[in-house]
């Protein structure tokens, strides 16, 4: 594995140590990742790029075909609009569905974060629209009966394609086969955490303590 770690540390002017300090961890981890000794966590990963300021394939570049290249190449078809839904639940399709008519009748172009919370409330027997509510969030959003029915084809916005893709990370980490509407809102929660957008605006307003929906989550997911 080749990655520009070193290159974005000695930008920064930071140390091994400098930056083993600002990830919590060893300087030998630092050391350790620098070299491809081995591979970061997807914590670790998502960490890392984040206090770079960067998207994690801007970090780790890999030299020869491996499983995090795989992922994300994987992750491109999925999400060009070209993606098989088997590897999605009913109710996580239904929740994607949803999402991309919300963008459609908001006249967005795209679907944003807000548009995949949207489509997890949408339907109120699943796992996540039962802790989302529980901590209070509701969203007005459309009921008629064509709402899980497809009409048009926006694009995802470049963070939407980030949360589908940390889904797809978590799912692949614990060794399942589908994407269910928790590993959703576990990677928006996770954008909403780490990126001020529109969702961690969201959150605020109805002053979610992201901690706490996170240990809800970490039972299910």
């Amino acid at each position: 594995m080749k990655n520009r770690l070193k290159e974005l540390r000695q930008l920064h002017q930071w140390s091994q140590s400098d930056l083993a300090r600002e990830l919590g961890v060893s300087r030998q981890a630092v050391n350790g990742f620098e070299s491809g000794k081995y591979d970061p966590s997807l914590d670790m990963a998502f960490k890392v790029a984040n206090l770079f300021n960067v998207a994690i394939e801007d970090v780790f570049v890999y030299e020869a075909r491996n499983s995090m290249q795989t992922l994300v190449e994987r992750v491109k078809n999925f999400f060009g609009f070209e993606f098989g839904f088997e590897r999605f639940t009913e109710k996580a399709i239904n929740a994607i569905k949803f999402a991309r008519n919300e963008a459609t009748q908001s006249q967005n172009s795209e679907v944003e974060p807000e548009h995949l919370l949207a489509g997890l409330l949408a339907d109120p027997t699943t796992t996540s629209a039962h802790l989302l509510r529980a901590n209070g969030v509701t969203l007005d959003i459309g009921t008629n009966e064509h709402s899980f029915e497809s009409r048009e084809n926006p694009k995802f916005s470049p963070q939407s394609k980030f949360v589908l893709e940390l889904a797809l990370q978590i799912v692949r980490l614990q060794g399942k086969k589908s994407i269910g509407t928790e590993h959703l809102l576990w990677a928006l929660v996770r954008l909403a955490e780490t990126d001020k957008t529109a969702l961690s605006d969201l959150f605020q307003r109805y002053e979610i303590d992201l901690g706490t929906l996170n240990n809800q989550l970490a039972e299910t997911v």
